[in-house]
């Protein structure tokens, strides 16, 4: 005589219908947020600063960011590679850029008047 075992199978009834959300990155990512609270800054943020009475159009790898108007403090949340340009607001075709390299370290820009002699005036950008 045979005996006959009903195959163990998994009734629908039984299998859980709710998903749960999960978040990848887990440990890594919450050591990535206390590794940028110990060094105390936020590696993104660049202070354009403009130190001249002339408004500039603002370009980060030749994407135009905005203008800064005169005397006015820029923050600006950039990724700091490639470069920094300004040139002036004018309705000329004959502008030059201003141009410097970003890197980690930059975090403070000006852009100032400097006098070269006396009929002679030029205008620059500096990293603090």
């Amino acid at each position: 005589m045979a005996i006959k075992i009903p195959p163990e199978i998994e009734r629908p009834e039984t299998l859980p219908t709710k998903t749960l959300p999960r978040r990848s990155g887990g440990w890594f990512r919450r050591l990535q947020q206390r590794i940028k609270l110990a060094l105390a800054g936020d590696d993104e943020e660049l202070m354009v600063e403009n130190k001249t009475t002339v408004q500039w159009l603002v370009y980060h790898n030749y994407h135009r960011l905005g203008i800064i108007d005169a005397g006015e403090l820029l923050v600006l949340h950039v990724y700091k590679h490639g470069s920094l340009s300004v040139r002036p607001w004018k309705e000329s075709d004959e502008v030059e850029y201003l141009v410097i390299p970003l890197n980690f370290d930059v975090n403070h820009v000006y852009i100032y008047r400097r006098h070269m002699s006396e009929d002679v005036e030029v205008y620059d950008m500096r990293i603090v």
